[in-house]
């Protein structure tokens, strides 16, 4: 038999190496897994801090805007205080009816609620003409902000959401009437008590819901 080429030398394996090669092997692959789940921390993290970052934004953006809705209604309410107290007679009173309260601690209230406030707008635009020296303001709570004006006689729905927001505009216009330092005299027409307080701070003076209601 022909001896070939090459040969082969013996080598011994030995039991433990293949044992100890399988745990390397281990290692390894626990040690990849790791840096996998490393890195998925890593862009969970960043997803994390990008949405809460997002939501910081629209935070200030939704601030901003209350800010500057805010700045047009004071900036409204300037303007119309303003044009207000010139128009007004001489010895002539503003005054401001906080609408709903005034309804439902009246003689007009009904159980219809739409009925008897159309009821009560129509008495208070009659004392309106009967009164022509005064500016007459009735004021509600609405789900949109309107206003129209009749002569001494104006109808206002404030719009926006929450509770007592006539409030909010009777207490906003007097202050602009107390930045512009207007003299002119205002009345205001409502039984909430903490309405009236803060209206007779701004030197208003308050009367009783049943003593304007029952003289119209």
């Amino acid at each position: 038999m022909p001896s070939l080429p090459w040969t082969v030398k013996s080598c011994t394996i030995r039991p433990g190496s293949i044992k100890q090669e399988r745990e390397w092997g281990h290692a390894r692959h626990a040690d990849a897994v790791t840096v996998t789940d490393i890195i998925k921390d890593e862009r969970v993290a960043h997803v994390r801090e990008l949405k809460a970052e997002v939501a910081r934004l629209k935070a200030e953006r939704d601030e901003a805007r209350a800010a500057l809705a805010s700045l047009e209604s004071h900036f409204a309410l300037a303007l119309a205080a303003a044009r207000d107290a010139d128009r007004l007679p001489p010895g002539g009173t503003i005054l401001m009816l906080d609408g709903w309260n005034i309804v439902f601690n009246s003689k007009f209230r009904e159980d219809d609620a739409h009925a008897a406030k159309q009821h009560f707008i129509e008495a208070v635009r009659s004392y309106a003409l009967a009164h022509p020296d005064d500016f007459t303001w009735l004021i509600f709570d609405g789900p949109e902000e309107n206003s129209s004006a009749e002569g001494g006689f104006r109808l206002s729905y404030t719009g926006g959401d929450g509770e007592q927001r006539a409030d909010r505009l009777i207490i906003d216009y007097l202050h602009q009437l107390r930045i512009l330092g207007s003299k002119i005299a205002a009345t205001i027409v409502t039984n909430d008590k903490a309405l009236a307080k803060k209206a007779a701070a701004y030197g208003a003076a308050v009367r009783a819901v049943k003593e304007f209601a029952d003289g119209l």
